[in-house]
């Protein structure tokens, strides 16, 4: 991982319990226009970080699968569905399929993904900041920031634009 990056995170477990905290805080509000803020700083924060220098996602929490995802990421890489679940994923009765075990089976020596086009939905969508109604899922920006600097960056965006002055 990048030097820069692992800085951010390091800077990120520091603040989490404050980001936690604040996020809280801020999803009992309905701010207007607030998914389209964040989404723009979603776009602000990814045009700068390169997340082939990270890979920190694929390295520790890995993507929930649907069979749709299954499906497809096994015939781009001509494996059988079934046996791919049997021996790399199990079920999670709330979330779907997960990677039995880190890294994601997917992730490359340079953190590139054998499957980036045919990726599993929640991959593209990581770290979820352009879905509807994000106001009310800052818990899990605040969970994603211990593992994405975007995701810090993020949070710390929404921090100074919506509870400015404060920093503890």
């Amino acid at each position: 991982m990048d030097h820069e990056y692992e800085l951010l995170l390091e800077k990120s477990r520091e603040r989490n319990e404050f980001i936690k905290r604040q996020m809280k805080y801020l999803g009992k509000f309905n701010n207007k226009n607030f998914d389209h803020v964040v989404a723009d700083f979603n776009e602000e924060v990814f045009a700068e970080i390169d997340c082939l220098k990270c890979g920190n996602c694929c390295r520790t929490i890995g993507p929930k699968m649907s069979g749709s995802d299954i499906k497809r990421a096994c015939k781009a890489i001509g494996r059988d569905p079934q046996r791919f679940m049997d021996e790399a994923l199990v079920r999670d009765e709330d979330l779907g399929w997960m990677c039995k075990t880190m890294p994601c089976p997917f992730l490359r020596e340079d953190n590139a993904c054998d499957i980036y086009d045919v990726r599993p939905n929640d991959c593209d969508d990581f770290p979820y900041m352009r879905e509807r109604g994000i106001q009310k899922a800052l818990g899990r920006l605040a969970f994603n920031t211990e593992f994405c600097p975007a995701a810090y960056l993020i949070a710390e965006k929404i921090i100074e634009r919506y509870a400015p002055g404060i920093t503890k």
